[in-house]
């Protein structure tokens, strides 16, 4: 079963009351009524951000600008 999330049932419970507000009178009052209610519900069942405080970031490789070189013919030449 799913956590209960308290925050997340009243706003959804306050969007409903909005919305039957609304389409029982509709008005600006209620219509702000219900973008408030829409904005709050919406923020609630988002998950909250992943702090990325103390990741580094990934290490770049550079690859050389040329053909690489052939080693084993260079430790003989002086």
């Amino acid at each position: 079963m799913a956590k209960v999330n308290p925050r997340l049932d009243a706003a959804r419970t306050a969007y409903r009351e909005a919305l039957e507000a609304a389409r029982a009178t509709p008005s600006a009052e209620t219509w702000a009524r219900l973008l408030a209610a829409g904005k709050e519900l919406s923020a609630a069942s988002e998950p909250p951000p992943r702090s990325r405080r103390g990741r580094k970031p990934a290490a770049r490789v550079e690859e050389p600008s040329g053909p690489a070189p052939d080693l084993p013919n260079l430790e003989g030449v002086e």
